[in-house]
């Protein structure tokens, strides 16, 4: 069979990595650090991950039972970690960033692909409505294994999710620079975001607070949001003000 090669000419600037703050040491550790963990398939939400069914062909060969649990071995050994197209999506932070308490980091894809080491490749997820189909011994077992990795049910569309395959365990990228910046939830409890700006504006990492307007999320740094309040402010007091007058002229 002629297999073609598919090419993707477009790659997103940014990659969003939404965190939980219940070990809020450990996830800036890991920013001052430059490294990533990547998990095991069984340790993430969806127990749907992995699945997979076998072509006909497949079942009917030589030592299928040996081949299927050779997939299935070859999945326990490769380590993801999961980002995000997407910054701004309430979802995401609700699931992901602990109830908008959290953080959401943004890396540079191009930057964070030089740095990371060349075993380690990123896959933008593939949804479906039904489970991938693994066919007779093709390309090898890790590469099987990876394809059932990479599918996932058409319901989590809307992670927009990006990929990263690489050793079980802490991953060096090393280049601080691969950081773009540290988005703080709305809800984020204040001792967080003071150690979070204490610690990494050393580094030169930026910060932005989300900013709920309405049913739209917005992030703004936070000398800005100061800005705002005291506009807000003077413009409440003003119409207070003339509002006062027009009462005592009535």
């Amino acid at each position: 069979m002629n297999l073609k090669i598919i090419k993707s000419y477009l790659q997103p600037s940014m990659l969003y990595r939404y965190r939980s703050l219940k070990d809020c040491d450990q996830e800036i550790q890991a920013i001052e650090g430059g490294y990533l963990h990547c998990a095991a398939y069984r340790k993430l939400n969806d127990p749907m991950e992995g699945l997979f069914v076998s072509s006909p062909g497949l079942r009917q060969s030589a030592g299928y039972r040996s081949i299927r649990e050779s997939i299935s071995d070859a999945k326990s050994h490769i380590g993801i970690c999961s980002f995000s197209e997407v910054r701004n999506h309430e979802l995401m932070w609700a699931h992901y960033a602990d109830r908008f308490e959290g953080i959401c980091v943004a890396y540079s894809f191009s930057k964070l692909s030089d740095a990371l080491p060349e075993s380690v490749e990123f896959v933008r997820m593939f949804y479906d409505e039904r489970v991938p189909t693994i066919h007779r011994a093709r390309n090898g077992r890790e590469y099987q294994a990876k394809k059932a990795l990479s599918c996932k049910n058409y319901r989590w569309l809307y992670e927009r999710e990006w990929r990263m395959f690489g050793p079980l365990g802490r991953v060096s990228y090393g280049d601080l620079t691969c950081v773009a910046c540290v988005y703080l939830g709305s809800r984020i409890r204040h001792h967080d975001r003071v150690r979070i700006e204490h610690r990494l504006a050393p580094l030169k990492i930026k910060t932005r607070q989300m900013i709920i307007d309405k049913y739209s999320i917005s992030f703004e740094p936070r000398h800005r949001q100061a800005t705002r309040r005291a506009i807000l402010r003077r413009q409440g007091c003003g119409c207070l003000r003339r509002h006062s007058a027009r009462a005592s002229l009535s």
